[in-house]
């Protein structure tokens, strides 16, 4: 700091003192205004206060100083709770998009426009909503704001998540997956970034391509959603893939977490091999299940969740029935139970499909009483209804907003996450651990997406510098903290199944131009500097 600018500084600090002083001595304090306690327009739109550039508050201290007992408002700070709801949102926001005083910063605006498309959904007004999402995406455009890769990797995807939202709500579930998974491939490393799509809008009955990399890319940035692959695939009646998903999980856990395998995740593979045609590695896996369930409680150690595992292998032991040849008893046996909460949905309605098949009517009762689709009718009714219940939170929605990214924030990792001769992230345990996890742990201190786009690469260059060929890695965030658990090693090595194995050199291509290597940040420093001084 140069010293005109402390000697400032003091000068600042002494005079506004004297102020606040000067203040308390001769007045009290002024009653709150009405007004204030809504908040200003901005926080009524979408609950974050108004710009303040540095010039601004310098503004706020030197009026304090001149008024002497007349102090300056505080600025606002972010208060979700005066945002408004519904219509009135909307004409918070529009009086700052279009009024007399409307926002001309980009960044800001284009955040408001966002609000006032999420509160149009809050109205059920979805061609407005739609309309937003448009103008925000063409403002963003016009602007230069999409050409900042941080920003279209982050907020900028918004204008398609609400788009996505809109569509969902006007009855057309196809159009908002294929608006909700546009330009997702800038994410695909990032499990926070695949995870901002809502749930429901993957639930179509028969998927998609652009679905099918999703969710490919959402098992390799965290290893076990590879489970929900897994389920995913199963409702679109791919049972092969589904079990060579499951029986990945199980590689997986019986190498790297000897000690703690799921049993559920053997009665899963069951029925997706039993429901694939592959009887006998079902019945493997059913006798693996069974006895991992039953070793887990002699050792006094059970799973907690016993009605889930039963009801899994229930569903295994029908389906077996079934190909035995006794569909009659299969039927009886399904039909007794009126749903099914533990086992996959696509699982229960293959079954379902295939013992209604030639079913006397006076059998077609219980949990055979709907068809296949009557039970898809049901769930998207659900869906639908829980989806539409969460538009009156005034904060759901908002999810849909992701925060801007912001260059800095990346550049700021590069020497930490490009150095791997002495990780300055990778911790190494004193004793290995009790559970026999083969885990490695990357911990760092930094906002959460650039950690986890920074684990990643971190774990890429890591295995690299190991002469393997890529890596497994699972994030955690928990109590505040942000951490990976990861691996390292070759594909199809135990333990390392494809469905959840990263590419080092693809990752490191994929990455290093969102974390930038110190001697390219370096190079185009001087480049800057060269261009400066011309």
């Amino acid at each position: 700091m140069k010293r005109g600018s402390r000697r400032f500084g003091a000068t600042v600090a002494a005079l506004g003192l004297f102020a606040a002083q000067t203040a308390s001595a001769t007045q009290a304090p002024p009653a709150a205004d009405p007004a204030e306690k809504q908040g200003s327009l901005y926080l009524q739109c979408d609950g974050q206060p108004n710009n303040m550039s540095g010039g601004e508050r310098a503004a706020r201290v030197l009026g304090a100083i001149a008024l002497v007992g007349l102090l300056a408002p505080q600025p606002e700070s972010p208060d979700a709770s005066k945002r408004k709801f519904g219509a009135e949102g909307v004409a918070a926001c529009t009086s700052l998009i279009d009024g007399d005083k409307k926002e001309t910063n980009a960044k800001r605006r284009a955040h408001l426009i966002l609000a006032r498309a999420l509160h149009r959904i809050e109205a059920k007004d979805y061609d407005a909503a739609l309309a937003d999402a448009a103008l925000a995406r063409r403002e963003m455009a016009e602007s230069g704001l999409s050409a900042d890769p941080y920003y279209a990797r982050s907020q900028g995807r918004a204008p398609d998540l609400i788009e996505a939202a809109a569509l969902y709500r006007m009855g057309k579930p196809a159009q908002a997956e294929e608006a909700a998974l546009r330009g997702m491939e800038n994410v695909r490393h990032n499990l926070f970034g695949l995870v901002m799509v809502p749930g429901y809008m993957l639930a179509t009955r028969t998927g998609s391509e652009a679905e099918l990399h999703y969710l490919g890319w959402r098992s390799r940035a965290s290893a076990p959603t590879l489970r929900f692959e897994a389920a995913r695939l199963e409702e679109f009646g791919r049972f092969a893939d589904a079990a060579r998903a499951y029986d990945g999980l199980i590689d997986y856990n019986r190498v790297n977490t000897p000690k703690n395998i799921l049993s559920i995740r053997l009665a899963e593979a069951a029925v997706a091999h039993a429901l694939a045609g592959h009887a006998d590695v079902a019945a493997e896996r059913a006798r693996d299940a069974q006895a991992n369930f039953d070793q887990r409680k002699a050792d006094g150690k059970p799973e907690g969740d016993d009605a889930a595992f039963v009801e899994v292998m229930d569903l295994y032991g029908i389906v077996h029935l079934a190909d035995s040849g006794d569909v009659k008893g299969a039927r009886r046996l399904f039909a007794a139970r009126s749903q099914w909460v533990a086992a996959s949905f696509g699982a229960v309605v293959e079954v379902t499909r295939r013992l209604r098949a030639g079913a006397a009517a006076d059998e077609l009762i219980g949990g055979l009483g709907k068809d296949v689709d009557q039970l898809w009718a049901d769930r998207d009714a659900k869906l639908r209804a829980a989806t539409l219940a969460k538009d009156s939170d005034n904060k759901t929605l908002f999810g849909l907003i992701p925060a801007a990214d912001q260059a800095g924030e990346y550049e700021a990792l590069s020497k930490t996450i490009w150095r791997t001769d002495k990780s300055k992230l990778l911790i190494v345990p004193k004793k290995p651990p009790e559970n026999g996890s083969k885990f490695e742990v990357l911990i760092g201190y930094a906002p959460l997406m650039p950690s986890i786009d920074g684990y990643a690469l971190h774990a890429a260059l890591l295995a690299k510098a190991r002469g393997k060929q890529g890596f497994i890695i699972t994030p955690i965030v928990q109590n505040g903290l942000i951490a990976a658990l990861f691996i390292t090693g070759d594909r199809g090595a135990p333990g390392l199944p494809e469905g959840i194995f990263n590419d080092a050199e693809t990752v490191i291509a994929d990455l290093s131009p969102v974390i930038p290597a110190p001697e390219t940040l370096e190079a185009r420093r001087k480049a800057a500097t060269a261009s400066g001084s011309k």
